[in-house]
C-alpha cells in the first residue's frame, strides 16, 4: 500500500461513514495483523454479528503491515484498533505505544498468539485500558470483547 492508496482508502472510509441514515451508526475498525488469514477471520466474525443488527454497520480496515497501518491511523481515526503483537518491523505493543499519542482514549483489542507475561505486561504498559485475547479465540469472546470496548451489542449465535 502506497501512501496514496492509504489516502484512498481514507476516503472509502470516510464516504461510507457519510452514506448511512441520521439513525445509523458505522463503527471504524482498524484491524492490523501480519497474517492475512487471521485479521480476515475476525474480520468475518464481527460481520456476521454486524448484519444482525439493521441499525449498526461497522467499517473494517485490514492491514498486514504495522508501519502502514500507522500511516493510515494519522489520517483517520477509528472507533476500534485490534492489533496483533508479534509483527515485523513494528511490533504491536510499540504500534499501540504510538497510536496512543495520536488518540489517548482509542479503545484497543490486542491478539496473540505469544500470551507470555512479558508479551502481556508490554501491552500493559502502553494501554492499560486494553484487552488481551489468546489466539485461537472463541468467536463470543472477540464479540464480547468489541461489545466492552464500543458499547455494542452484538450477539454471537452459532
Amino acid at each position: 500500500m502506497v501512501p496514496s492508496s492509504i489516502d484512498q482508502l481514507v476516503q472509502e472510509v470516510e464516504s461510507l461513514v457519510a452514506d448511512v441514515s441520521k439513525d445509523e451508526k458505522v463503527y471504524k475498525i482498524v484491524m492490523v495483523d501480519d497474517i492475512k488469514s487471521i485479521s480476515s477471520s475476525m474480520k468475518r466474525e464481527l460481520t456476521f454479528v454486524a448484519r444482525k443488527l439493521d441499525n449498526v454497520k461497522l467499517s473494517i480496515v485490514d492491514i498486514q503491515d504495522p508501519e502502514i497501518a500507522y500511516e493510515y491511523l494519522q489520517k483517520c481515526r477509528p472507533d476500534l484498533l485490534i492489533s496483533d503483537v508479534k509483527m515485523p518491523y513494528l511490533t504491536g505493543d510499540k504500534l499501540v505505544e504510538a497510536v496512543k499519542k495520536l488518540y489517548p482514549d482509542l479503545p484497543v483489542i490486542v491478539v496473540t498468539g505469544f500470551a507470555t507475561k512479558e508479551n502481556i505486561l508490554s501491552v500493559y504498559k502502553s494501554d492499560k485500558n486494553s484487552i488481551i485475547l489468546s489466539k485461537p479465540w472463541e468467536p463470543e469472546r472477540l464479540v464480547g470483547a468489541v461489545n466492552q470496548m464500543l458499547g455494542t451489542n452484538f450477539q454471537w449465535n452459532d
